[in-house]
């Protein structure tokens, strides 16, 4: 809601306000715009999510498998047979049992909640700044008819009274 609507509607706007001989330059601007934009959001994103896990991620695991009963000497097997993925790697680890694991499990998903929490709340200034460019932009209303500004293919004009 906060920009989606706002970017979808980026396209049509400029492609409805741009002159007629600045129409396909506008559309490639407006594309790219969006696209440049999603690419350097993503990345912020991804950097503010991977940052909060490499900070937080493994002493989290730690701490709860260690107040679940692990014993301290197997924490660093146990986050690097989590990181891994491989049940053989987490079941070999020394200590461990499904109270410990789950606990460890859940300590990780907290942690990975948080990190896409405080990535989503990013976007809120933008989402801000979105709201009140809306506020600023003039209505279309009157230019959405069905002339075609600029067809695909050449069409030979038609005089008044001729059949096509």
């Amino acid at each position: 809601m906060g920009q989606a609507g706002p970017l979808t509607l980026l396209v049509p706007l400029v492609q409805f306000t741009a002159p007629h001989a600045y129409l396909a330059s506008a559309s490639g601007l407006a594309y790219s715009g969006r696209a440049i934009g999603g690419a350097f959001g993503s990345a912020v994103l991804d950097v503010i999510i991977n940052n909060h896990l490499h900070k937080h991620l493994d002493s989290a695991i730690g701490s709860a498998a260690i107040e679940a009963g692990l014993p301290e000497s197997s924490v660093s097997k146990l986050v690097k047979a989590m990181d891994s993925g491989k049940t053989n790697l987490i079941n070999g680890v020394p200590g461990i049992d499904s109270t410990i694991l789950r606990a460890a499990r859940d300590a990780s998903q907290r942690t990975h909640a948080r990190a896409y929490n405080l990535a989503w709340w990013s976007i809120l200034p933008f989402i801000v700044i979105c709201f009140v460019g809306l506020c600023f932009l003039r209505g279309v209303k009157e230019l959405m008819t069905e002339k075609v500004e600029a067809t695909v293919e050449n069409v030979a004009k038609v005089k008044e009274g001729e059949k096509a």
